[in-house]
């Protein structure tokens, strides 16, 4: 029997996750009464992060000795390094941030930010990166804030 153990921590670390977030669905408010409710979307999400982990955990695990896994890939290069400490720097500022400017005033860099990152940087790609963080962060704003009446902070 072989392990991907990065795998295999990665899976129960969500599933712990998954399961803290479950918890903390308690505390949200749901005495309107609504469709769905305020609490359907996030136990919706969390049972379907619970299941992918789930899956990772079951696909980390080589029962048989057939899957023919090879030796661990090398860590990268040193721009894919930067790259990924970026994202997460990138993150963690949105993160702190949030809270302080709100949630469409941080979204919207937010998301051009970590396009740029990730995509090609040139002059037509950032009116799509523009265009798309836009959109994405009003569509969301709409979704949670009309339809589950949950209200961003």
């Amino acid at each position: 029997m072989r392990v991907k153990t990065g795998d295999m921590f990665m899976a129960l670390g969500l599933m712990a996750l998954s399961a803290a977030l479950y918890y903390q669905c308690g505390n949200i408010d749901d005495t309107m009464a609504y469709a769905l409710g305020p609490i359907f979307f996030p136990k919706m999400l969390i049972g379907i992060l619970a299941a992918l982990s789930l899956a990772l955990f079951f696909q980390s695990v080589d029962f048989t000795g057939k899957k023919g896994w090879t030796a661990p890939a090398r860590a990268g290069s040193a721009h894919a390094v930067v790259l990924r400490w970026s994202l997460v720097g990138l993150t963690l500022a949105y993160l702190f941030i949030l809270p302080v400017i709100g949630y469409l005033i941080a979204t919207i860099p937010f998301l051009f930010a970590g396009m740029c990152l990730l995509g090609p940087v040139k002059p037509k790609n950032l009116a799509i990166y523009g265009v798309t963080s836009v959109a994405v962060a009003l569509g969301l704003q709409f979704v949670f804030a009309t339809l589950l009446k949950l209200f961003l902070p």
